[in-house]
């Protein structure tokens, strides 16, 4: 039996792979989901009990499953069913797989194949579940926007939320993005009818590659975004690409390359985010070093730590370093508009909503 899951439980399992080393997600030939083979259909008839118990079916959450037309849509407890009939890209679902043949994972089943959405396809499901609630008022367009902008960074990057606790759980670094906001913006480029496919646009032209932690993935909007959106608007960036260097340049420094989180070449200056992690074993050493870098390359650095941006206020304060840099070129200006901002409750407004949504721990 063949069993195709949603947007929803193909996010976990994406998640869950930096988690749980046993299971793999590998490209298949499947274009279109199958209607389920069985009725009536019940938890214990679809014959994946490792892959329930591990998803938590139905204790904490329910299965969620994709028919591919409204007459196959299964009503059974603890399934949730949508339909896609027919999903974009070349590869629109994932086959998931054990990692090693030879012991295979209690997730993956023996007598069935479970397919897994693509990340792309899961952008786009998810942007159509979040414009719903977007029309129904449940959210504003900025925080419609700004969640599904999350999600790209996520995906696009290096990290991965907690597959069961995404808003509050631990989060795993140092994995390899799934997505690049090219392919992206490329996947959901041909014209379609699907509802959410312009906010799941917005959204990837927002985002970045290979942001490094949600502290990082929170920055950038914050610093850069339009005052639309909650950020400050401050000044053009380029995101996690080495600096180019001359030779010269490039022999003068400790570093073979060297990529800031956040570069502003019309200011000469970078911004670096500096978690937790930066204060463990050598870091601080590699961090000084990078820093010697940067001002040898006559790169000015601001580096925001987790104090920096913990409230609305500490980051406004952190912030304007940056405008100081700015005005010294450009003029006096940036800190007027930015006291104007302050002083707009729509804008503190839509601050606040950027901060829930990148940073929801701190409700």
């Amino acid at each position: 039996m063949d069993i195709y899951l949603d947007d929803i439980t193909s996010l976990l399992l994406t998640r869950a792979i930096a988690l749980n080393q046993s299971i793999q997600l590998v490209r298949s030939d499947a274009q279109t989901p199958t209607a389920l083979c069985i009725r009536p259909v019940t938890l214990n008839r679809l014959q994946v009990p490792g892959l329930l118990s591990f998803l938590r079916v139905p204790e904490d959450r329910r299965i969620g499953i994709v028919v591919p037309c409204a007459r196959d849509r299964v009503r059974s407890q603890g399934i949730r069913c949508s339909v896609a009939s027919h999903p974009r890209g070349d590869t629109p679902f994932l086959l998931l797989d054990s990692v090693d043949k030879d012991h295979p994972s209690s997730i993956v089943p023996c007598d069935s194949r479970v397919y897994v959405q693509s990340p792309a396809n899961i952008v786009l499901a998810m942007a159509q579940r979040v414009r719903r609630h977007e029309i129904t008022g449940t959210y504003t367009s900025q925080q419609a926007i700004l969640l599904m902008t999350k999600l790209c960074l996520e995906l696009c990057g290096t990290y991965r939320h907690d597959p069961f606790e995404p808003l509050t759980g631990s989060v795993t670094y140092g994995l390899p993005p799934v997505l690049t906001t090219q392919s992206l913006l490329d996947f959901l480029q041909p014209h379609g009818t699907e509802q959410g496919l312009t906010l799941a646009r917005t959204a990837a032209s927002l985002a970045y590659d290979l942001s490094g932690s949600p502290q990082e993935s929170f920055l950038g909007p914050a610093l850069f975004y339009s005052n639309s959106l909650g950020g400050l608007e401050l000044c053009s960036f380029v995101a996690n690409k080495p600096l180019d260097l001359s030779p010269t340049e490039r022999a003068s420094i400790g570093h073979r390359t060297i990529t800031p989180d956040f570069s502003l070449p019309d200011y000469d200056s970078v911004v670096e985010y500096l978690g937790s992690v930066h204060n463990e074993g050598k870091n601080p050493e590699i961090d000084h070093v990078r820093s010697l870098d940067y001002s040898t390359l006559g790169k000015r650095e601001f580096g925001f730590w987790y104090d920096d941006v913990k409230t609305q206020n500490a980051f406004i304060t952190s912030a304007m370093r940056i405008v100081a840099v700015i005005e010294q070129k450009d003029g006096a200006g940036v800190k007027r508009r930015i006291a104007r901002l302050l002083r707009n409750p729509s804008f503190i407004k839509k601050q606040a909503d950027l901060f829930a949504v990148f940073r929801p721990w701190l409700r």
